[in-house]
């Protein structure tokens, strides 16, 4: 064999390598990620969102007064030289008997693309550019809950007191429980506004009803400056109940005669009758 024929046939080999290598990654990837749910790491915007490899955003970002996050569960996941892409509804949760757990579709299908600086050589390069678009390590849990946030909320998380409309123990995050000083109470918000949310057409036609919970943040103006779903409903009453508790007023909760950051949750029940 001469020398030319040598590296026509070196190149023969190395162009179908390429592809044998990428659709194995591929096949990997949607062994590993294909109807599994990965949260954002950053807020949701209309239309398709695109990223760099870095996990950068590329194009429009997030505006408006309410900042959109949570999760998608991936319906479908394809690989090219330049392109890893994502696809499938925002999903919230639901807790079933035995505890189970339901996925509700939260919305139609997004699609997020990252585009690649160079072709992808295996599963880990595949999976560390995820990591830095979706959530993927232990913490991913306490992000994949559809969450709403004002976008001029500055409120610490190590600020924020956990409480109850019922009950009025002290609950700050990060202090041990021998430390707390059980004389000084967290004194819950009091509801000043609180309309209820509407129906949607779907759930009044199927005549379907129950109750979302969700966990609020309300800041110390007595603003609701987060929502989180906690528990899904479906059938689109899950986005009318977070949008409905972005409207409630409340005096603020107060600790030591002083206006303070709570989380607490709330049900927003939807009766027909």
């Amino acid at each position: 064999m001469n020398s030319k024929a040598a590296l026509l046939l070196l190149a023969a080999s190395l162009f179908h390598t390429a592809p044998s290598r990428a659709d194995s990654i591929k096949d990997d990837l949607n062994h590993k990620y294909k109807k599994q749910v990965l949260a954002l790491r950053t807020p949701f915007t209309r239309g398709d969102q695109k990223f760099d490899s870095a996990g950068q955003p590329i194009g429009s970002r997030s505006s408006g007064q309410w900042l959109v996050y949570g999760a998608i569960y991936v319906e479908k996941l394809n690989l090219t030289k330049d392109t890893l892409r994502l696809e499938g509804p925002r999903v919230g949760i639901s807790n079933e008997e035995k505890g189970k757990r339901r996925l509700i579709p939260f919305s139609k299908s997004s699609r997020i693309e990252i585009h690649l600086d160079q072709p992808l050589n295996s599963l880990d390069e595949a999976s560390t550019v995820l990591n830095r678009v979706f959530f993927l390590d232990g913490d991913a849990a306490t992000h994949i809950k559809p969450e709403f946030r004002r976008s001029d909320d500055d409120t610490p998380d190590d600020a924020i007191y956990k409480v109850s409309l019922s009950t009025f123990p002290p609950s700050s995050p990060g202090v041990p429980e021998d430390k707390k000083d059980k004389k000084e109470t967290v004194l819950p918000p009091r509801p000043t506004y609180t309309p209820e949310p509407e129906f949607s057409e779907q759930a009044r036609h199927a005549k379907f009803q129950g109750t979302v919970i969700l966990q609020i943040v309300v800041n110390k103006k007595g603003d609701v400056v987060r929502v989180r779903l906690e528990r899904a409903l479906g059938m689109g009453l899950d986005q009318n109940a977070m949008e409905g508790v972005e409207r409630w007023r409340f005096t603020p909760a107060t600790r030591n005669g002083q206006p303070v950051a709570v989380a607490l949750n709330v049900e927003v029940a939807f009766n027909l009758y």
